[in-house]
């Protein structure tokens, strides 16, 4: 065992962990729809931590996922938004589910999820009210 006289480095510090909670979950069901309908969703949350809360990035399972989150830091008590944006068109028609990896100054990566189910006829009943 070697033992040195330089002073020892307390790596057990750990920086302060925000603590945020979503007002209404972190999955949401877009229901049944046509492909051309708007499909967005805010994921409303809380900082209920000490800390602010800062979102560092976020990976969408694929690239019809956009996701729009704050770029500053979220103060202790304020409320905001995450949205998400689902733009499947040209995909197959169905059940989907897809999910977004939050990364933050969080205790963990958390996702958030949005999932629906695409009908042809609903599409067809929008386009032939939108005259498209």
């Amino acid at each position: 065992q070697v033992q040195s006289d330089s002073a020892a480095v307390n790596t057990d510090t750990v920086l302060p962990k925000a603590t945020i909670v979503f007002l209404d979950g972190f999955i949401h069901d877009f229901g049944v729809y046509g492909e051309r309908l708007p499909k967005s969703y805010d994921f409303i949350f809380r900082n209920v931590g000490d800390v602010p809360f800062v979102i560092n990035h976020v990976e969408p399972s694929c690239g019809c996922l956009h996701v729009g989150y704050p770029k500053h830091a979220v103060p202790s008590g304020a409320v905001d938004t995450i949205r998400v944006t689902y733009d499947g068109n040209g995909f197959r028609s169905g059940f989907f589910t897809k999910r977004c990896d939050v990364y933050s100054n969080a205790d963990s990566v958390f996702w958030l999820r949005v999932q629906g189910t695409y009908s042809k006829t609903l599409e067809e009943q929008w386009l032939k009210e939108n005259k498209q």
